[in-house]
């Protein structure tokens, strides 16, 4: 618990320094108030050197307090912090002015809050203000207030205040009108480490810049790192080698080299550099690094001197020679429409921030638990769907493929064969998996899902949707197949043959039909020693490639196969299935005659 300073008028006082989250050091400036600090002494020296680009921009920026919060637990209806903040920074008065303009200057900055799962306004104190006084129990955050002590007659709120992300400020003491302030224990860390998009810059409120979100998303605190205008430094990370213990790290520079000349030699080594800083101080832990965001060259246009246009292939290039770290290509992250960002130099507003850090936190999914976790999360997950996620249940059951994603409300498998099966009943996080994690050359997606099919085809400009019906066999009890008929597994001596018959050999790949053979996945149909037909199965594990060859149709041959499939699969302890097109009308009626269950073609469907 939080040490009472003072009990006048039964007023509750907490030293703030106490409460505070993701700053790495405070510093004392007299009467009591402190300075919270997001980067070390030694970091300081280093941005402000010679070896900076912009030495005093940078050294105006590490003042600011971006990512620094306090949080602590309490039973009172009214709190008053002391704090005063700074004058804004040169730098971010300039960037702010090409928004609104000169004469209309808004903070877009400020203390805000958040009580339980209730965000407060955000207000930013006038210079010279010395508190800002927060109801609890309403909505309204006010400059002056008066308490109203009632100790211990209040709910327990859990409440965080977000300091200024483009100011810096002092705070000194935490007033309130409860009987108890509880500080919230530290967290491990995520550490950003970025320009301005991830400082903040412009979201309005310091709660919603894209790594804070991101960081409450992941259960951690966040020390952010980054400063306006900056980029790849190296030497700037040492004297926070031994502050922090970071257990996931995001990096996202590069933007900056637009405005300004730079030769490809100097970045691609600075690049370098800065990843091996941070690969050898942070050794094994996961480093996410993203290339620059989308922006609109037409209202921002790039200097002609500089070799920006380089930097994302430099950070890829780089990135691969660090085991722990993974690419993440920004422009996955944020959509290319001005509805998202805030300004023509492409910094996010409250609502491409938040698409920033819901794709990010499910690029970062895929790191979660092992394969084999994943796998057994993806059946729990699936086993009440739909039918129409029956293809994604059966491909994790059978071990099929690679579970990417599997999460309360979407599931991502990828198969061999380069096809992705989605199935997102959440429709949002549905839409993140798919812009973050579905190939982005050439992708083959059986969306399951209706709602997600044209936000597939929208994302990645795809031009075919092609429904098909789900066939299952949900009885589970074997198929009597005429004994007369003669059906055996066939190998990769009939490989020739195999496709050679298929109807869509264009799009069946040799390579697959050939293991396929080879690990007794095929069946024929034999007159004697006449190969009259086959049937197969498809890379996710659908029955399919049934064939009957001409002259020997519409004698059982179909039904023949496909039941012995069908008993094949129930021997192996798995449940068949298969896909049929809606014009395939002979097919469809085989598997009514089957007994399989045919879904509606219009909840499922292959887009490319």
């Amino acid at each position: 618990m939080a040490q009472l300073l003072t009990g006048d008028a039964g007023a509750l006082s907490v030293r703030a320094s106490e409460l505070l989250h993701g700053c790495i050091c405070v510093s004392r400036e007299g009467e009591g108030w402190i300075r919270p600090h997001r980067f070390a002494d030694e970091q300081v020296r280093a941005i402000g050197s010679c070896q900076a680009w912009h030495p005093g921009l940078y050294r105006q920026m590490a003042r600011t307090t971006s990512g620094v919060t306090l949080e602590f637990e309490t039973d009172a209806s009214t709190v008053v912090l002391e704090i005063m903040v700074d004058s804004e920074p040169a730098g971010t008065q300039a960037v702010l002015e090409r928004i609104d303009g000169a004469s209309e200057r808004q903070p877009h900055d400020g203390v805000s809050a958040k009580v339980d799962e209730r965000a407060l306004p955000c207000s930013m104190p006038a210079v010279g203000e010395t508190t800002l006084t927060f109801e609890l129990e309403g909505t309204e955050l006010v400059e002056v207030g008066q308490m109203a002590c009632l100790p211990g007659f209040g709910a327990t709120h859990h409440m965080v205040i977000y300091l200024p992300a483009l100011r810096g400020c002092v705070i000194r003491n935490l007033m309130c009108d409860g009987s108890f302030v509880t500080p919230v224990d530290v967290r491990p860390q995520l550490l950003a480490l970025g320009d301005s998009i991830t400082q903040g810059f412009v979201t309005e409120d310091p709660a919603t810049s894209w790594p804070m979100l991101l960081a409450s998303r992941l259960g951690l605190d966040l020390v952010n790192q980054s400063l306006g205008g900056q980029v790849f430094q190296p030497g700037t990370l040492y004297g926070l080698a031994h502050g922090i213990d970071p257990e996931v790290i995001v990096i996202a520079f590069g933007e900056n080299y637009r405005y300004e000349p730079c030769t490809q030699r100097s970045v691609a080594r600075d690049v370098r550099a800065y990843l091996a800083d941070v690969a050898r101080i942070w050794p094994g832990v996961p480093t996410f690094v993203l290339t620059p965001f989308h922006h609109d060259e037409t209202l921002s246009p790039s200097h002609g001197m500089s070799c920006w246009a380089r930097v994302p292939a430099m950070i890829a290039a780089n990135v691969a020679t660090h085991g722990e770290m993974r690419l993440v290509e920004g422009s996955h992250l944020l959509d290319g429409r001005l509805v998202l960002l805030a300004d023509a130099d492409g910094h996010p507003n409250e609502a491409g921030a938040r698409q920033i850090a819901e794709r990010l936190h499910v690029r970062m999914l895929v790191e979660r638990g092992d394969p084999t976790e994943r796998r057994m999360r993806a059946v729990e997950l699936l086993k009440d769907a739909p039918l129409r996620a029956f293809p994604l249940l059966e491909a994790a059951r059978r071990g099929i493929g690679e579970v990417v994603v599997a999460e309360e409300g979407c599931v991502l498998v990828n198969i061999d064969d380069g096809q992705q099966l989605l199935y997102a009943p959440d429709r949002e996080l549905g839409r993140s998996v798919a812009a973050v994690l579905v190939h982005d050359e050439e992708p083959l997606v059986a969306v399951c899902e209706p709602a997600l099919v044209r936000d597939v085809q929208h994302l990645y400009g795809l031009k075919e949707i092609l429904p098909y019906h789900l066939a299952i066999y949900e009885e589970g009890t074997p198929i009597p197949v005429d004994a007369a008929k003669d059906v055996r597994v066939i190998d990769e001596t009939y490989l020739e043959t195999v496709l050679a018959h298929y109807t869509r050999s264009d799009q069946a790949d040799e390579e697959w039909v050939a293991q396929a053979l080879a690990e007794g996945k095929f069946l024929g149909g034999f007159d004697g020693d006449e190969l009259v037909g086959f049937i197969g199965e498809h890379p996710e594990g659908s029955m399919g490639m049934l064939e009957v060859f001409e002259g020997h149709r519409r004698k059982g041959w179909a039904h023949a196969l496909e039941a012995t499939k069908i008993n094949q699969a129930l021997s192996s302890g798995q449940v068949p299935w298969g896909q049929v097109f809606p014009h395939n009308r002979i097919s469809l009626a085989l598997q009514r005659s089957l007994n399989l269950t045919v879904t509606p073609a219009n909840e499922q469907c292959y887009v490319y």
